[in-house]
């Protein structure tokens, strides 16, 4: 292992070939690093300084293709920006003379023999995955050929596009310019360290991985399952590895339609299948799957945990992509809620129910009533905590709504009681305020729920369901404005509501009595009305919740404290029927 300094010519030129070792990283590299690199070849063309490219590790292998075990982000922008390159001065060569001392066929074909493609031997083999991509997409320049399949494949293509969009620009770009900056590239340094042994190779991965090197945790477990492989699988590891490679092919194809990243995924996962439960530490190696790997002696049943923990993460995936797609009501609201400590039990649900979509369903119940009593109390208690006893001993329906139900019922915390319940009602819109993404607040979602109970009652709107996408235009209304009416002599205007007592500023105003769910056009018409005013407006309104104000009015023509006491108890008493286990 002896660092040889080098530059970029001598490291791609002759027959030189590269790839991407299955437990590498896919491309990551994006617009800011793709500007970088074209920025440092520009700067390196005006000075005599080569431009320094950094550490390549190379793990030789038998077949005369060398392994990149760390530099592969780097190289393969290399090879991408050649195409770029290549294509470009393709289309200049039409009307210009590139070289003085060599034709321009020559010169194309010399970038191409030493930058994509030599004696049809690709000089790069992207990661397993995304290998048919890269070879056609820009060693063989065919872009019509593949649609990006995979987040990397995707990145690979707008890496091409971007350079090309660059290198377009004959303004900032002229053919002189193209030709320094290739010279520039050429002549840039780079340390390289070769390594003759597989599981040598892999270790170093292993250690730069820990060693701060910006990697998914996805990445990272990829890497020490292919260690684990080449230490314990003999001379099937090769073949091993292989299976592990097309398990990971597979999610990252799944995680092109997957909302959530993979990392969160992935940590749910584990949570929901480790030993750890909700302790479970994705960097802490005392508590993750390196530890419970570690305590399997044996290697062949090392190798069999390893099978069954990659074909049942895969699975998560699917089952994943699966809940994101469920039109299942109590699934949707689960989403909207967007509890992240509920979703480890949403994946064991589907490990256990996977095929039982109306024993899921009930699951999604039980775990929306506590996503919403804890977004609505806001509690700073650790709810992954309280969840770690019920997401261990989750095996069935029963014992999950049971472990769900103990919990609750425990007075001293927060999702048992009831007057905690109520406190977050009396301060429901400051809450709401506090919210950075208001429209996953609880208060509008409350809100939608109440609508929908009101219809449900009455025949002629119980067919027509509110639904999230409605609350996403509507806004919150006040019946008592926040402000009280003042004349400009400084006196309180009649209204139609009571005094703004220092009671009435902190235990009503933004209490759940007092407000409602309201069209913006609807809120700015009625804006600080009388009451009398803004009640007609109500009664004309689609909103049930809006046409049954009138039933609170104890003081006739008046919404005063009596009246939202009256409204407020009604709606706490929603809230506790409605989010309890029964």
């Amino acid at each position: 292992m002896t660092p040889t300094p080098t530059n970029i010519k001598t490291f791609f030129e002759g027959s030189k070939q590269y790839a991407i070792p299955v437990y590498q990283r896919a491309y990551s590299w994006e617009e800011k690093q793709w500007d970088e690199f074209l920025e440092d070849l520009k700067e390196a063309t005006k000075s005599d300084n080569h431009y320094f490219f950094g550490n390549v590790l190379l793990e030789k292998s038998n077949n005369e293709v060398s392994d990149i075990i760390d530099g592969q982000q780097r190289v393969t922008t290399i090879i991408i920006f050649a195409r770029a390159l290549c294509n470009e001065l393709q289309n200049r060569a039409k009307t210009e003379t590139l070289k003085s001392n060599m034709s321009n066929k020559e010169f194309i074909q010399y970038i191409q023999e030493d930058y994509l493609i030599n004696r049809n031997k690709p000089k790069l083999e992207a990661v397993e995955y995304d290998r048919d991509y890269f070879r056609d997409f820009i060693i063989k320049g065919d872009s019509a050929k593949h649609e990006p399949q995979t987040p990397s494949q995707e990145r690979i293509k707008n890496a091409k596009e971007f350079f090309e969009k660059k290198l377009k620009d004959t303004k900032n770009f002229s053919t002189d310019n193209l030709l320094a900056i290739f010279e520039a590239m050429e002549k840039a340094e780079l340390i390289q360290i070769t390594f003759k042994e597989k599981k040598d190779s892999v270790l170093m991965f292993e250690l730069q991985n820990n060693r701060g090197k910006n990697l998914t945790n996805m990445e990272k477990l990829k890497s020490y399952l292919a260690y684990q492989i080449y230490t314990y699988c003999g001379e099937e590891a090769e073949n091993k590895l292989d299976d592990i490679t097309k398990v990971f092919e597979s999610i990252y194809r799944l995680l092109r339609d997957i909302e959530t990243d993979e990392d969160s995924i992935l940590n749910y996962f584990n949570i929901s299948k480790s030993n750890f439960g909700f302790t479970y530490r994705e960097n802490d190696n005392t508590k993750n799957y390196k530890m419970e790997l570690k305590n399997i002696k044996m290697p062949k049943e090392k190798i069999a945990w390893i099978d069954e923990y990659v074909k049942e993460l895969k699975n998560a995936f699917v089952d994943f992509k699966e809940f994101e797609k469920s039109q299942s009501i109590y699934g949707i609201y689960l989403r909207h809620l967007d509890v992240k400590p509920i979703y480890p039990l949403v994946i064991k649900a589907y490990r256990l129910f996977r095929d039982d979509k109306e024993t899921l369903e009930q699951v999604f119940k039980a775990l929306e009533i506590i996503a919403f009593r804890h977004k609505l109390t806001k509690r700073g208690a650790d709810l992954a905590s309280r969840l770690n006893s019920v997401i261990k001993d989750f095996d069935s329906i029963s014992n999950l709504v049971n472990g769900l139900k103990k919990v609750c019922g425990e007075e001293e915390w927060y999702w048992g009681n009831n007057e905690i319940i109520n406190n977050s009602l009396v301060i429901a819109y400051r809450n709401y305020e506090k919210d950075q993404d208001k429209k996953k607040s609880a208060l509008p979602y409350l809100l939608m729920r109440y609508e929908n109970a009101l219809r449900s009652k009455d025949a002629k709107t119980s067919g027509y369901k509110f639904t999230l996408e409605d609350i996403e235009s509507l806004q919150i209304e006040h019946i008592a404005p926040q402000t009280e009416t003042i004349d400009k002599s400084g006196k309180r205007k009649a209204s139609g509501y009571c005094n703004y007592d220092k009671e009435f500023d902190e235990l009503y105003i933004n209490c759940i009595g007092n407000l409602l769910l309201i069209a913006g056009s609807h809120n700015a018409s009625i804006g600080n009305e009388p009451f009398n005013k803004k009640l007609e407006s109500y009664e004309t309104s689609p909103l049930a919740q809006h046409r049954e104000v009138k039933n609170f009015v104890v003081n006739k023509g008046m919404w005063d404290k009596d009246a939202i006491d009256k409204r407020h108890e009604v709606l706490e008493n929603f809230v506790l029927e409605t989010w309890s286990f029964k």
